[in-house]
């Protein structure tokens, strides 16, 4: 495995062993996706032999899948320690299922093999994403769909992220330090400061509002401050290169998703990723695919 490779496995496994200790960030993944969601018929799933291609340490993807009725499900990430906490994850299909070690970038499938394939947040995080979107391709059987989900390019607080916070967090040794401590949730001295030097009315106004900075939230935020290469796409551009490469019938799906930390303010710009506010914040925001062969 590449150095890139090793060190972005490392990261996700903490984040993806720390997803599991925390139920409310699973069940969000593992029923995150269904039928009407995808634009596809009811019982899409039925009889399909499916993949979960960088499925993490917790297979919730793969189990949202085998939820939905699909007949075999394959789940492959870089390193076999991620195979004892999905069996144990997705136990109640037992011979449904495999776990598979291999890299997007060379997948080790015949081609033509898969009825549907999901690939959830996994390409921007490539060291080489061309090979990552033509190996889709090639595994997927005539007529075959996928689910490709990547981060999309431009907005005031994409760029925040992006362009001010990763790159401090390389070269400012206080600024990581900061930022590690609150990750880490070790901000209490922090909070303290803040609740000392408060007056009345604003210490009863963040009284109960501890639950907004809950583990789900932390955890995304180290996917997207600790990650060593997280790219970002226009949709435009990359709706060029998928057909470039062959795909068809392309088409963006809005997602309602349900957060129990402070993105619950904002989840209506999420699901309304073209509206103008959101295109103000998030640019081309969280871009959610089908794709078919």
């Amino acid at each position: 495995m590449k150095l890139h490779g090793i060190i972005t496995r490392k990261l996700f496994n903490q984040i993806h062993i720390d997803q599991i200790k925390d139920k409310k960030g699973v069940d969000k993944i593992k029923q995150s996706l269904n039928e009407k969601i995808l634009g596809l018929e009811k019982g899409y799933f039925n009889d399909k032999i499916c993949s979960d291609l960088g499925c993490g340490s917790t297979g919730s993807g793969g189990l949202n899948l085998l939820n939905l009725g699909a007949k075999y499900c394959h789940l492959m990430d870089l390193e076999k320690h991620i195979a004892k906490p999905i069996k144990k994850n997705l136990s109640k299909f037992k011979n449904k299922f495999e776990v598979n070690v291999g890299s997007l970038e060379k997948l080790p499938y015949e081609k033509n093999f898969f009825d549907f394939i999901l690939c959830q947040g996994v390409i921007h995080h490539m060291d080489n994403d061309k090979k990552g979107f033509k190996e889709i391709y090639r595994t997927l059987k005539k007529g075959g769909k996928s689910f490709i989900l990547i981060h999309g390019e431009g907005g005031i607080i994409n760029d925040f992220t992006m362009k001010i916070i990763r790159p401090k967090y390389k070269s400012d040794p206080k600024f990581k330090l900061f930022i590690d401590h609150i990750l880490e949730g070790n901000h209490g001295k922090y909070l303290g400061f803040l609740k000392k030097n408060y007056d009345k009315d604003t210490k009863k106004l963040i009284k109960n509002l501890d639950f907004l900075f809950d583990k789900d939230l932390l955890l995304s935020l180290k996917d997207r401050i600790l990650a060593p290469k997280y790219k970002t796409y226009q949709e435009k551009d990359l709706r060029k290169r998928l057909k470039s490469i062959g795909f068809k019938n392309i088409y963006r799906i809005k997602k309602d998703v349900k957060f129990t930390n402070i993105r619950r303010l904002v989840a209506p710009l999420y699901h309304h990723y073209d509206n103008e506010i959101s295109r103000m914040l998030y640019g081309d925001g969280i871009i959610q695919l089908v794709v078919q062969k």
